[in-house]
Protein backbone atom coordinates (compact mmCIF):
# COMPACT_ATOMS: atom_id res chain seq x y z
CA UNK A 1 0.00 0.00 0.00
CA UNK A 2 1.46 3.39 -1.03
CA UNK A 3 1.47 6.15 1.57
CA UNK A 4 0.27 9.69 0.85
CA UNK A 5 3.82 11.07 0.50
CA UNK A 6 4.54 8.66 -2.35
CA UNK A 7 1.25 9.54 -4.05
CA UNK A 8 2.17 13.24 -3.96
CA UNK A 9 5.63 12.44 -5.28
CA UNK A 10 4.15 10.51 -8.19
CA UNK A 11 1.87 13.38 -9.10
CA UNK A 12 4.70 15.92 -9.41
CA UNK A 13 6.16 14.37 -12.55
CA UNK A 14 9.36 12.53 -13.57
CA UNK A 15 10.80 12.53 -10.04
CA UNK A 16 7.58 11.01 -8.80
CA UNK A 17 7.68 8.33 -11.50
CA UNK A 18 11.25 7.50 -10.54
CA UNK A 19 10.20 7.20 -6.91
CA UNK A 20 7.27 4.98 -7.84
CA UNK A 21 9.43 2.76 -10.05
CA UNK A 22 12.07 2.41 -7.33
CA UNK A 23 9.45 1.49 -4.79
CA UNK A 24 7.98 -1.00 -7.27
CA UNK A 25 11.33 -2.74 -7.77
CA UNK A 26 11.92 -2.85 -4.02
CA UNK A 27 8.49 -4.37 -3.52
CA UNK A 28 8.62 -6.99 -6.30
CA UNK A 29 12.35 -7.21 -7.00
CA UNK A 30 13.07 -8.86 -10.33
CA UNK A 31 10.94 -11.93 -9.73
CA UNK A 32 8.05 -11.99 -12.18
CA UNK A 33 6.48 -14.86 -10.25
CA UNK A 34 5.71 -12.49 -7.40
CA UNK A 35 4.52 -9.73 -9.68
CA UNK A 36 1.01 -8.70 -8.63
CA UNK A 37 0.36 -5.04 -9.51
CA UNK A 38 -2.57 -3.24 -8.01
CA UNK A 39 -5.01 -0.75 -9.42
CA UNK A 40 -2.70 2.15 -8.62
CA UNK A 41 0.17 0.46 -10.50
CA UNK A 42 -2.00 -0.02 -13.57
CA UNK A 43 -3.07 3.62 -13.38
CA UNK A 44 0.54 4.78 -13.20
CA UNK A 45 1.50 2.61 -16.17
CA UNK A 46 -1.42 4.05 -18.13
CA UNK A 47 -0.38 7.62 -17.28
CA UNK A 48 3.20 6.78 -18.23
CA UNK A 49 2.11 5.38 -21.60
CA UNK A 50 -0.04 8.45 -22.26
CA UNK A 51 2.88 10.69 -21.35
CA UNK A 52 5.24 8.85 -23.69
CA UNK A 53 2.77 9.06 -26.58
CA UNK A 54 2.07 12.76 -25.93
CA UNK A 55 5.80 13.51 -25.70
CA UNK A 56 6.45 11.69 -28.98
CA UNK A 57 3.70 13.65 -30.76
CA UNK A 58 5.01 16.89 -29.27
CA UNK A 59 8.56 16.16 -30.43
CA UNK A 60 7.36 15.13 -33.89
CA UNK A 61 5.34 18.33 -34.27
CA UNK A 62 8.20 20.58 -33.21
CA UNK A 63 10.72 18.65 -35.30
CA UNK A 64 8.53 19.28 -38.36
CA UNK A 65 8.22 22.99 -37.50
CA UNK A 66 11.99 23.26 -36.99
CA UNK A 67 12.62 21.56 -40.33
CA UNK A 68 10.25 23.97 -42.08
CA UNK A 69 11.97 26.95 -40.45
CA UNK A 70 15.40 25.72 -41.54
CA UNK A 71 14.09 25.10 -45.03
CA UNK A 72 12.53 28.57 -45.19
CA UNK A 73 15.70 30.24 -43.94
CA UNK A 74 17.81 28.38 -46.50
CA UNK A 75 15.41 29.50 -49.26
CA UNK A 76 15.58 33.15 -48.17
CA UNK A 77 19.37 33.06 -48.06
CA UNK A 78 19.48 31.50 -51.52
CA UNK A 79 17.16 34.18 -52.91
CA UNK A 80 19.19 36.93 -51.22
CA UNK A 81 22.37 35.67 -52.89
CA UNK A 82 20.65 35.63 -56.27
CA UNK A 83 19.20 39.12 -55.91
CA UNK A 84 22.51 40.61 -54.83
CA UNK A 85 23.65 40.20 -58.43
CA UNK A 86 21.57 43.22 -59.49
CA UNK A 87 23.80 45.55 -57.46
CA UNK A 88 26.50 45.08 -60.09
CA UNK A 89 24.11 46.68 -62.60
CA UNK A 90 23.14 49.63 -60.43
CA UNK A 91 20.24 48.07 -58.55
CA UNK A 92 19.59 48.46 -54.81
CA UNK A 93 18.71 45.47 -52.64
CA UNK A 94 17.16 45.41 -49.17
CA UNK A 95 16.59 42.25 -47.15
CA UNK A 96 14.06 41.45 -44.43
CA UNK A 97 12.34 44.84 -44.65
CA UNK A 98 10.26 45.70 -41.55
CA UNK A 99 6.66 46.71 -42.23
CA UNK A 100 3.57 47.12 -40.05
CA UNK A 101 3.38 43.77 -38.30
CA UNK A 102 5.12 41.80 -41.06
CA UNK A 103 8.32 41.75 -43.09
CA UNK A 104 8.95 41.82 -46.82
CA UNK A 105 11.64 39.25 -47.55
CA UNK A 106 13.48 41.36 -50.14
CA UNK A 107 13.06 44.67 -51.93
CA UNK A 108 14.87 45.48 -55.18
CA UNK A 109 15.06 48.96 -56.69
CA UNK A 110 15.39 48.17 -60.36
CA UNK A 111 15.68 50.13 -63.58
CA UNK A 112 12.07 51.26 -63.81
CA UNK A 113 10.25 49.73 -60.82
CA UNK A 114 10.61 48.56 -57.26
CA UNK A 115 10.11 44.82 -56.67
CA UNK A 116 8.58 43.46 -53.47
CA UNK A 117 9.93 39.92 -53.29
CA UNK A 118 8.22 37.21 -51.27
CA UNK A 119 10.05 33.89 -50.92
CA UNK A 120 8.30 30.54 -50.61
CA UNK A 121 10.03 27.22 -50.08
CA UNK A 122 8.23 24.11 -51.27
CA UNK A 123 9.53 20.55 -51.14
CA UNK A 124 9.51 18.64 -54.37
CA UNK A 125 7.65 15.31 -54.54
CA UNK A 126 9.58 12.10 -54.06
CA UNK A 127 9.29 11.08 -57.71
CA UNK A 128 12.04 12.09 -60.12
CA UNK A 129 11.94 13.71 -63.53
CA UNK A 130 11.48 17.21 -64.92
CA UNK A 131 7.79 17.37 -64.05
CA UNK A 132 8.62 16.87 -60.37
CA UNK A 133 10.31 20.29 -60.29
CA UNK A 134 7.80 22.10 -62.50
CA UNK A 135 5.09 24.51 -61.33
CA UNK A 136 2.54 26.00 -63.70
CA UNK A 137 1.27 29.55 -63.17
CA UNK A 138 -1.87 30.80 -64.91
CA UNK A 139 -1.94 34.25 -63.35
CA UNK A 140 -4.25 33.31 -60.48
CA UNK A 141 -2.98 30.03 -59.06
CA UNK A 142 0.17 27.96 -58.73
CA UNK A 143 -0.15 24.35 -59.84
CA UNK A 144 2.52 22.21 -58.22
CA UNK A 145 2.88 18.51 -59.10
CA UNK A 146 0.73 17.43 -56.16
CA UNK A 147 -1.31 20.50 -55.13
CA UNK A 148 -2.37 24.05 -56.05
CA UNK A 149 -1.95 27.30 -54.11
CA UNK A 150 -3.22 30.87 -54.27
CA UNK A 151 -2.36 32.35 -50.85
CA UNK A 152 1.32 33.10 -51.66
CA UNK A 153 0.16 35.19 -54.63
CA UNK A 154 -2.33 37.06 -52.48
CA UNK A 155 0.34 37.69 -49.85
CA UNK A 156 2.83 39.01 -52.40
CA UNK A 157 0.20 41.35 -53.85
CA UNK A 158 -0.81 42.71 -50.41
CA UNK A 159 2.79 43.39 -49.51
CA UNK A 160 3.42 45.21 -52.78
CA UNK A 161 0.34 47.38 -52.20
CA UNK A 162 1.58 48.26 -48.71
CA UNK A 163 5.02 49.13 -50.08
CA UNK A 164 3.49 51.30 -52.80
CA UNK A 165 1.60 53.37 -50.21
CA UNK A 166 4.65 53.56 -47.94
CA UNK A 167 6.94 54.81 -50.71
CA UNK A 168 4.37 57.32 -51.95
CA UNK A 169 4.11 58.84 -48.47
CA UNK A 170 7.88 58.89 -48.06
CA UNK A 171 9.03 59.97 -51.52
CA UNK A 172 6.10 62.21 -52.41
CA UNK A 173 5.70 60.74 -55.89
CA UNK A 174 4.03 57.50 -57.03
CA UNK A 175 6.47 54.64 -57.47
CA UNK A 176 5.57 51.52 -59.36
CA UNK A 177 5.90 48.46 -57.13
CA UNK A 178 5.82 45.01 -58.73
CA UNK A 179 5.02 41.98 -56.56
CA UNK A 180 7.35 39.07 -57.22
CA UNK A 181 7.03 35.57 -55.78
CA UNK A 182 10.34 33.71 -55.70
CA UNK A 183 10.27 29.91 -55.82
CA UNK A 184 13.90 28.77 -55.49
CA UNK A 185 14.62 25.40 -57.03
CA UNK A 186 11.48 25.29 -59.18
CA UNK A 187 11.00 25.64 -62.92
CA UNK A 188 8.09 28.03 -63.36
CA UNK A 189 5.93 27.75 -66.48
CA UNK A 190 4.20 31.12 -66.93
CA UNK A 191 1.01 30.78 -68.96
CA UNK A 192 0.32 34.53 -69.16
CA UNK A 193 2.79 37.15 -70.42
CA UNK A 194 2.43 39.82 -67.70
CA UNK A 195 0.40 38.72 -64.64
CA UNK A 196 -0.36 40.95 -61.67
CA UNK A 197 2.14 39.00 -59.59
CA UNK A 198 5.37 37.85 -61.19
CA UNK A 199 6.49 34.34 -60.28
CA UNK A 200 9.82 32.76 -61.05
CA UNK A 201 13.02 31.11 -60.01
CA UNK A 202 15.23 33.96 -58.72
CA UNK A 203 18.49 32.60 -60.12
CA UNK A 204 18.15 35.03 -63.06
CA UNK A 205 17.07 38.37 -61.50
CA UNK A 206 18.71 40.67 -64.06
CA UNK A 207 15.34 41.47 -65.68
CA UNK A 208 14.77 43.76 -62.70
CA UNK A 209 17.49 46.16 -63.86
CA UNK A 210 16.36 46.23 -67.48
CA UNK A 211 13.66 48.23 -69.22
CA UNK A 212 10.17 46.88 -69.60
CA UNK A 213 8.30 48.04 -66.51
CA UNK A 214 7.65 51.63 -67.49
CA UNK A 215 9.74 54.81 -67.64
CA UNK A 216 13.20 54.45 -66.13
CA UNK A 217 13.75 55.78 -62.64
CA UNK A 218 16.32 58.53 -62.39
CA UNK A 219 19.34 57.96 -60.20
CA UNK A 220 18.11 60.73 -57.92
CA UNK A 221 14.77 58.95 -57.49
CA UNK A 222 16.50 55.64 -56.80
CA UNK A 223 18.55 57.28 -54.06
CA UNK A 224 15.44 58.89 -52.56
CA UNK A 225 13.68 55.53 -52.50
CA UNK A 226 16.74 53.86 -50.99
CA UNK A 227 16.93 56.55 -48.31
CA UNK A 228 13.27 56.11 -47.37
CA UNK A 229 13.72 52.36 -47.14
CA UNK A 230 16.91 52.68 -45.08
CA UNK A 231 15.16 54.95 -42.57
CA UNK A 232 12.68 52.17 -41.81
CA UNK A 233 15.29 49.84 -40.32
CA UNK A 234 15.85 50.15 -36.56
CA UNK A 235 19.12 51.77 -35.53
Amino acid sequence: MFDSALVMAVLVGPVGYATWATNWMIKYGFSWEEFSPGLFDYAMLAFLAIGVIASFRHLTKHAKAARQLRQGLAAELAVAQCLNQVMAEGGYVFHDFPCDGFNIDHIVIGQSAVFAVETKSRLKPARSGKDAARVSYDGSRLSFPDHTETKPLEQAKRQAEWLHKFLYSGVGDPVRVVPYLALPGWFVVNQVPRPDVLVGNPKNPMFMVRDGFGPALSEAMKRRIAHVLSERYPT
